[in-house]
């Protein structure tokens, strides 16, 4: 996620949806609270969040999501470096 983020603002976005198979991730970064957290990455990605202007983050899982998980398998088997889609692939 936060590399995600890091990415975003280098490319100027103001406005960021992060959508995540990982419950955990989204319970953390929607509780308030886990500002106030003992780790290192929470505390970065809520500095990262909060230079957008809008930001929202939802669970969504995998099985609903295959278009994310074929790119990532790609990702592992084949090595073609940092790629950003500014819209979603339909099909892969």
């Amino acid at each position: 996620i936060l590399d995600g983020l890091n990415l975003l603002l280098e490319k100027r976005f103001d406005r960021v949806s992060i959508q995540t198979d990982s419950i955990e991730a989204v319970n953390i970064i929607q509780d308030g609270s886990s500002r106030n957290s003992n780790s290192t990455l929470i505390r970065r990605i809520f500095q990262v969040l909060n230079m957008f202007k809008q930001w929202k983050i939802q669970h969504l899982p995998r099985e609903e999501n295959s278009i994310a998980d074929n790119l990532a398998k790609s990702a592992c088997t084949r090595s073609l470096g940092l790629r950003l889609f500014e819209y979603p692939p339909l099909l892969i």
